[in-house]
């Protein structure tokens, strides 16, 4: 090791670990991009991303597990250099996600016509906050069917994460919606955290250009053309973002285990184990709704794979938000109109991962922690609070946080929030099954929509995924 602030604090490249690991990661990379100059499939090069990345995560840190230099210098240096491939990428398409929300929901208001935009208003509600509902009855499933104990999983909070879940623990119901409620156009549009205050602010553009295209039609066309002429912009932006996805997922997967280490992540394994079993079933709640609708399942996961592969990866539904409207309009036949509602509104309403399996979990850990009756009641009431406060959940890393938050102070027990330390530090590993299962919720509500309305194009859902849309040519 050299012990040199220039390598330890400048460079982050002190040890042989280092090192040897960030070679491990350009070989990686350099294998992707062999791979896509032999044409190979986008999906199978994101699979390969998602194995490498768990490979190289789980090797190096079962490697330097056991030594001091990697301990103390090394994890951190590696997960820097990681951090710059991974998050950097990230952060591309996360830049996308305000402007794609924005027009997304201008767009889609100002098209819909008459009496059907109400109609698309409470049928996405209707599908979003109906599978959050069965998510919180299968995260409470989850808790009885693994026998969880609340005390198994006590530990500290960090200070900062503390004060935050305080903030909005302090807050009653009318208060937290109140926030959401945006008094600074700029400030909304330049945080992603603030999805809900975006939508809102489409919502009054968009109804005020629905008034103007009737009364001053001449006036308010320049404005609609250049609102077109920047989305379609932001969509060509986004294609060449998209390009470098399996590039980015190496590093992500892999800085998720490096950063944690996989004996902390052992230490949580039934807590692990119980959340990732109520993914699943979730999952098969979407095959049973898909069928009832006349959708073929397998169809659906085959070509929505890809998109629900980088949201595990990325574990943003805000940032997964570009690439999920592109699969579900050339892809699965789901209109414009709809997909761009029901995705959008899906990114901060109705997380069926972030904002229906786990705050159950924690609501029924605490609950029965604390003493309380564990009856049908009180599952109801556990539903309720969890489906009700996923209104508004924005859909970024940390939004489990919120939403965990919400249910336990709706339940009455904001006070054994400290009391969980140890879930939320394996954060990072449980956020990629939640955030997978939130895109993939949205998805399947906008196929129930589309069909409910009559706009689903089942042809063009047959369709195999044509070479021009394998995002990579």
């Amino acid at each position: 090791m050299i012990d040199a602030p220039f390598f330890t604090q400048f460079l982050k490249i002190s040890s042989l670990f280092t090192l040897s690991a960030l070679a491990l990661l350009i070989v990686s990379l350099y294998g992707m991009k062999v791979m896509k100059d032999k044409k190979t499939s986008f999906s199978k090069r994101m699979m390969v991303a998602l194995f490498l990345g768990l490979i190289i995560g789980i090797f190096i840190d079962w490697l330097g597990a056991e030594n001091s230099v990697y301990i103390d210098y090394a994890r951190t240096e590696i997960s820097a250099w990681y951090s710059l491939f991974g998050t950097g990428f990230l952060k591309l398409v996360q830049l996308l996600a305000i402007p794609v929300v924005f027009l997304s929901i201008i767009k889609v208001v100002i098209e819909v016509k008459g009496e059907r935009l109400k109609h698309l208003t409470s049928k996405t509600f209707a599908a979003l906050l109906g599978t959050t509902a069965i998510s919180a009855l299968l995260g409470i499933a989850v808790v009885k069917l693994f026998q969880l104990n609340g005390s198994d999983f006590a530990g500290d909070l960090a200070a900062d994460r503390l004060e935050n879940m305080s903030n909005i623990a302090s807050q009653s119901f009318p208060e937290f919606f109140l926030n959401l409620i945006p008094n600074n156009i700029l400030s909304a549009m330049g945080d992603n955290g603030s999805i809900v205050s975006v939508v809102i602010i489409a919502a009054m553009f968009a109804s005020a250009i629905r008034f103007l295209q009737v009364k001053k039609p001449e006036q308010v066309a320049p404005f609609v053309t250049i609102l077109d002429s920047m989305k379609v912009t932001v969509n060509s932006v986004l294609t060449n973002v998209i390009k470098l996805m399996p590039y980015g997922v190496i590093a992500l997967v892999s800085n998720t285990i490096i950063s944690r280490g996989l004996q902390s992540i052992m230490g949580m394994i039934s807590f692990i184990a119980a959340l990732y079993t109520g993914v699943l079933l979730m999952l098969v709640v979407y095959i049973l709704l898909l069928l009832a609708m006349g959708v073929n399942p397998v169809i659906f996961y085959k070509k929505a794979f890809t998109t629900l592969l980088f949201a595990f990866s990325s574990r943003s539904s805000v940032g997964t938000l570009p690439y999920t409207l592109k699969t579900l309009e050339e892809d699965l036949g789901v209109s414009k109109e709809t997909s761009n509602f029901v995705a959008t509104l899906g990114t901060a309403i109705g997380m069926n991962g972030c904002a229906g399996v786990f705050p159950a979990m924690l609501g029924i850990l605490m609950g029965s922690a604390v003493g309380a009756e564990m009856n049908v009641s009180f599952y109801i009431l556990v539903v309720m609070v969890v489906t009700i406060g996923s209104i508004g959940i924005a859909g970024v890393p940390g939004t489990a946080t919120v939403a965990a938050t919400v249910t336990l102070n709706g339940l009455g027990y904001g006070h054994t929030i400290s009391s969980i330390g140890a879930i939320f530090g394996i954060d990072p590993i449980i956020d990629m099954g939640r955030t997978m299962l939130n895109v993939a919720g949205a998805m399947v509500s906008a196929i129930m929509v589309d069909k409910w309305e009559g706009t689903f194009d089942k042809e063009a859902f047959s369709q195999p995924i044509s070479q021009k849309n394998d995002r990579d040519e």
